[in-house]
């Protein structure tokens, strides 16, 4: 009988199909961090910095895009670039001004190291003005008046850390009359000190912030020359001054009355000649004698160059790298693909 044929056939057919289906592998289990808390994600990936972030990390996996995208990730901002690669100037330039975007205006703390300029400084200000915290290491390219131009934008500021960097006395009360609240400051500029000697009074540094910042709790000046002249003043126009930081400042003498103020004024005091173990950048002042009037600070013109570059990291590599990281990587956003 021909339909009992027919729908054995069919009953064939079906089965091998539902056959084929089932041999067919499941597809893989997620990624054991896909299903993390989205506040853990933003812990462990906040830890990378700014730079690994934008390079690698938000590539990862969708979920870590998106959490890479949130506002909440970007109110710290580390553009900390000490890394064993290369990076142009122009390409962390890009980056940090993405990674302010992303903020949305929630920016509260930024670093920013090796790279920067009065650009970059006035592109940060617009959009920060809930700025905290600002530190700027060995950012050549912004000038003297960088930061007296943007001061205004940062009526919240409580903490300023400068290193290896140029900074004026015009830049010093500017930031005093604009950020009334700031508590914190560090002035690290040993590297341009010779320059500075041709140009400046010893003391313009210390008696700008004598008379500017009233309100500080923490002053380091690590290396400079300002003498017991400018030191009095900081005493006497810092009254609520907890911790100073006086180390490599050798132009200075406590040995007497200032000396004994000091101790009792100051809680927490770094003299001259205090250990400098533990300090993130390398402790180290050459001294030399010579005698050319052209360089009132006692160093010679073939000895200048070593005096004003002997500060750096520690570990930090002077070796040629290759970049890898040229213009043709970026995506449409900006940053690396």
């Amino acid at each position: 009988m021909p339909k009992p044929k027919r729908l054995v056939g069919r009953i064939k057919q079906k089965n091998q199909k539902a056959s084929t289906s089932s041999s067919k592998p499941p597809p893989p289990p997620s990624p054991p961090w896909v299903e993390l808390p989205r506040e853990i994600t933003a812990d462990i990936l906040f830890r990378l910095g700014a730079i690994e972030i934008l390079q690698n990390a938000q590539r990862v996996c969708s979920t870590w895009w998106n959490v890479c995208h949130d506002p909440i990730m970007w109110r710290d901002i580390d553009m900390g670039n000490d890394s064993t690669v290369d990076i142009d100037d122009n390409d962390l330039d890009w980056m940090c001004r993405v990674a302010v975007n992303r903020s949305q205006g929630q920016l509260l703390k930024i670093n920013i190291e090796h790279f920067g300029n009065n650009d970059l400084l006035k592109y940060i200000a617009e959009r920060s003005s809930q700025l905290r915290h600002l530190r700027l290491v060995s950012c050549d390219e912004i000038s003297d008046g960088g930061l007296a131009a943007v001061a205004k934008n940062f009526p919240l500021l409580e903490e300023l850390h400068i290193y290896l960097a140029v900074i004026s006395e015009a830049d010093i009360v500017a930031i005093g009359r604009s950020c009334s609240q700031l508590k914190s400051f560090t002035l690290n500029n040993i590297r341009f000190r010779g320059f500075r000697n041709l140009h400046f009074n010893v003391n313009d540094e210390a008696l700008a912030i004598a008379g500017n910042m009233p309100e500080l709790r923490r002053l380091a000046l690590f290396g400079n020359n300002l003498t017991n002249e400018g030191l009095r003043a900081i005493l006497d126009g810092c009254r609520r001054l907890e911790s100073l930081d006086l180390r490599h400042c050798y132009s200075i003498d406590l040995e007497g009355d200032l000396g004994k103020r000091c101790r009792q004024q100051i809680k927490d005091l770094k003299c001259p000649r205090d250990s400098t173990s533990g300090y993130e950048f390398r402790a180290q002042i050459c001294d030399y004698s010579s005698s050319n009037d052209e360089y009132p600070s006692g160093v010679s013109e073939a000895g200048l160059s070593d005096y004003l570059f002997d500060y750096e990291y520690d570990d930090f590599d002077y070796d040629d790298f290759t970049n890898p990281f040229s213009g043709e990587y970026h995506d449409e956003e900006g940053f690396f693909y």
